[in-house]
């Protein structure tokens, strides 16, 4: 029994060393802060970015100030988007590594053949750094390893802004206009002109007027359109466009024309758009073209009261009701 008592109490005194040696040498992990950069590269070099996934890949270049997709036909990529990735880039630091070794590397998912994204940042076509990133310990957290070394970091970051997929860069604001340089719309049944600042419908009686908020409304819709996705630049017969939806003609301040066209595949769930400016096809979603598609005139269209077509306004109500009753009293006094 005593001899057991001097085992145990020889591990405790052993561990105790063990853990003063570690207090006395240790680095102090909680009060360290990162401040050396994770990547090393120019922003102001920087030309080009290359997104992979290990199945889908996608490469962005900017010329002359802007962002393209080369695989789109140097389509417009979100300048926005691009350089808030950018941004984040830049602005990773390093903090203690949690591993480097090859194995870790795979199971952390930032070894150069597995990886859940790998990013590459390019001046003239070289390499100026690259990083992957692998799988998240936590909310918005991943494990990341710069392409020069073997430490692995954790860090802020969200991989869902780095996709790899041409459609998730595309500028899908490409189609929007200045409200204010809209001059006329043209649509079946209705016709739209501006004046006195104002769009107005054009053939309006001495009865009514124009409704401005719901014009307002269409114009705002017409010129914010956004679209989905790009369906490339040649019309396929899945398309439809010779049997359109809708059609609609925009005249700008100055004279341009442009022209839309609407289709709709069949059993499909969104529309074609083409517009006469652009090469391209264009998905749109169906919650954004049928509320254009069922405005009619009726819908812009009031009194001139103010009141919605076809209902007198409340005053107007009034004195009706009033000279009614007038008239029903001095008919009963004639009685």
């Amino acid at each position: 029994m005593k001899s057991w008592i001097f085992i145990l109490s020889g591990v405790l005194a052993a561990q105790l060393v063990l853990a003063a040696v570690l207090n006395l040498t240790g680095e102090d992990y909680g009060t360290f802060q990162a401040e050396e950069k994770l990547l090393s590269f120019n922003r102001q070099t920087v030309d080009g970015l290359r997104i992979e996934d290990g199945t889908d890949s996608v490469v962005l270049k900017k010329q002359e100030g802007t962002w393209l997709l080369p695989v789109s036909g140097n389509f417009p990529a979100s300048q926005r988007n691009v350089n808030r990735l950018l941004d984040q880039l830049a602005a990773l630091e390093k903090g203690w590594p949690v591993a480097k070794t090859r194995g870790a590397a795979r199971r952390f998912a930032v070894d150069q053949e597995q990886f859940e994204r790998k990013l590459t940042l390019l001046s003239d076509d070289d390499a100026q750094a690259t990083l992957y990133v692998g799988s998240s310990p936590g909310f918005r957290k991943v494990y990341v390893r710069p392409g020069d070394g073997d430490d692995i970091f954790a860090v802020d970051f969200n991989t869902w802004d780095a996709g790899a997929k041409a459609d998730g860069w595309i500028d899908k604001d490409i189609l929007k206009l200045d409200q204010s340089m809209v001059e006329r719309i043209e649509m079946p049944g209705l016709i739209l002109q501006r004046q006195d600042g104002e769009l107005q419908l054009v053939d309006l009686d001495q009865k009514e007027q124009t409704n401005g908020e719901a014009s307002r409304g269409l114009l705002g819709k017409l010129a914010g359109l956004r679209i989905q996705s790009l369906l490339g630049t040649e019309a396929e017969p899945e398309y439809r466009q010779d049997e359109p939806a809708l059609e609609v003609r925009m005249i700008r301040e100055g004279g341009e024309v442009l022209g839309y066209r609407f289709s709709k595949p069949e059993d499909a769930a969104y529309y074609v758009l083409k517009r006469s400016d652009l090469d391209y096809y264009f998905k749109v979603a169906e919650y954004i073209v049928d509320p254009v598609k069922e405005t009619t005139r009726e819908n812009l269209v009031q009194d001139a009261t103010g009141e919605v077509s076809g209902e007198p306004a409340g005053d107007d109500r009034d004195e009706q009701d009033d000279d009614a009753s007038a008239a029903e009293e001095q008919e009963s006094e004639t009685a």
